[in-house]
């Protein structure tokens, strides 16, 4: 089933994923045989299931076996749209190794050496490289619902007219809502653009009913689904960092007692640090960006503690006080960055590109990390 599911791609690419993994995964087969039936697909399955290459390999294979249109502004043929910017990056990012992965694959085989381009647009994105991909569109361009939207009602629109396949990322994150609304309507303008309907490949995890999320996904066409069986595993645990809660400040608490109730963060600061030091890599979310940064903060001072011998001056509050964010100092972030909305997005990305490579031990973060749900590169 592993070679059947791959007869259908070129030799360059068949090579790459051959060297790259032992076999496709259930979601991988059924995608690419639905691909190659030339229907609207949707794939269903939980993360790490790899989905995202399934949709992206078919589209890599067909852009490297096909010159590029003679027309430049029709050269965009595969258009990404996933409702979180965060992960349209890392999408981006995790590209670069099939796309090297071809091309040297095809110079081995003595093919020619496809010249893949990959481009984002998202509110991020400076003017000047928007007005380059406007008006030299990558093969691949890579946005969010509102910078498609953006892009369909202005003279950009013209770097979309040759798409053929749109991928749209995170499909039971929009549908039901009104940014999914939106972005329906986006879809449809974009069809309308075009010389034929692009293709559309829904990718989503676990979600019911799944027939209503395939109308969303292509309402007036066939949707095939492709929905490998799949069981779900908790590992789910509450732990609370000291024996007896009453006794936080080494004697019980009575009720009634007067001056300053003892804390239980200090338990809870040297808790997070044992399990940060005790893997490869962390995610800590928080509920505010004073939280994280306090957090983060004295995470990087326990460390430094236990590195050093040395205990630093008491010139911080416990960790639930907040302060103005960025405001607390201390120990060299050494084991732990903060990640939230007010660090810069240059910033972010350096966070999130340290954290995966295995540079950093743990990230304190607020939902700003949206790239927590899709990293597999954490323990």
């Amino acid at each position: 089933m592993a070679k059947a599911a791959l007869d259908s791609f070129s030799p360059a690419t068949r090579g790459w994923f051959a060297g790259a993994f032992n076999a496709p995964t259930g979601a991988q087969e059924g995608a690419w045989r639905a691909i190659g039936e030339g229907s609207d697909v949707l794939v269903v399955a939980p993360t790490g299931s790899g989905k995202t290459l399934a949709a992206f390999l078919a589209s890599l294979d067909a852009l490297a076996s096909t010159p590029p249109p003679a027309e430049p502004k029709k050269r965009c043929r595969v258009l990404y749209v996933s409702p979180l910017k965060a992960l349209a990056v890392d999408v981006e990012r995790n590209l670069r190794s099939p796309l090297t992965g071809i091309r040297q694959e095809s110079v081995r085989l003595g093919l020619p050496e496809p010249d893949i381009t990959v481009g984002i647009r998202s509110g991020d994105t400076p003017p000047a490289e928007r007005r380059s991909i406007a008006n030299r569109p990558p093969d691949i361009l890579i946005t969010t619902p509102e910078s498609l939207f953006l892009m369909l009602t202005s003279s950009a629109r013209e770097a979309l007219a040759g798409v053929e396949t749109v991928i749209l990322d995170e499909v039971h994150a929009v549908a039901g809502t009104k940014r999914g609304a939106h972005l329906a309507l986006s879809l449809e303008r974009l069809d309308e653009l075009l010389d034929r309907p692009a293709r559309r490949i829904g990718l989503s995890a676990t979600v019911r009913p799944v027939e209503e999320v395939a109308r969303y996904l292509s309402p007036r066409r066939r949707v095939e689904i492709v929905q490998p069986p799949s069981g779900k595993r908790f590992d789910l645990s509450v732990v609370v960092p000291v024996a007896d809660l009453g006794e936080l400040g080494g004697s019980p608490v009575q009720e009634g007692d007067a001056g300053e109730r003892p804390s239980i963060w200090p338990h809870v600061e040297e808790k997070i640090a044992d399990l940060v030091q005790a893997h490869r890599s962390t995610i800590v979310f928080a509920n505010s960006r004073r939280l994280a940064e306090r957090l983060c903060n004295r995470l990087n001072e326990i460390a430094y503690e236990r590195a050093t011998g040395e205990t630093l001056p008491e010139a911080h509050s416990p960790a639930e006080i907040m302060a103005e964010s960025g405001a607390a100092k201390g120990a060299p972030p050494v084991l732990a960055r903060a990640h939230h909305g007010s660090v810069s997005k240059e910033q972010r990305a350096q966070v999130e590109e340290d954290l995966k490579a295995g540079r950093l031990p743990a990230v304190v973060a607020t939902s700003s990390l949206e790239l927590g749900i899709d990293m597999g590169a954490v323990d």
